[in-house]
């Protein structure tokens, strides 16, 4: 090959060293080997039926519980007993037997109105004697 160069012109033997060097960076830009560290990438398959339909199932059912469980939270009508007639009783009772002045009954019939309308509004209120059973009720 050398005795090839020697024989060609100067511009022949620079066009022969361009496409052998065009060579060699075209079998040094497609390797023969993969390296170990980087496995052969395979072309991606399209999941199988039974997974989708998993997929969904899934997706649905976290959906369907996350609904109810936030329209139970925040929408759905609760009852909630307050003793009101008992709590009244109470102070009245300790307001004649000189355990309360004026300002400690005021005081606490203020915690009553608090107490009262600190109930969310999708709690339904009703008197504490009414309520027989299964029934959230709140202390004043």
């Amino acid at each position: 090959m050398n005795e090839e160069r020697e024989s060609l012109s100067m511009s022949e033997e620079n066009s022969m060293e361009t496409s052998e060097a065009s060579e060699k960076m075209d079998a040094v830009s497609v390797p023969k080997e993969t390296p170990k560290s980087c496995p052969k990438e395979q072309p991606k398959r399209q999941p199988g039926t039974r997974a989708l339909i998993g997929a969904c199932l899934v997706i649905s059912l976290g959906a369907s519980l996350a609904t109810i469980a936030g329209y139970d939270r925040w929408f759905a009508q609760k009852v909630v007993a307050v003793d009101i007639k008992g709590y009244i009783a109470q102070q009245r009772d300790n307001y004649l037997a000189g355990k309360l002045n004026d300002v400690e009954l005021k005081k606490s019939f203020d915690r009553l109105e608090a107490v009262i309308t600190a109930i969310p509004k999708n709690r339904v209120i009703i008197m504490g004697d009414a309520v027989v059973r299964n029934a959230e009720t709140v202390a004043p």
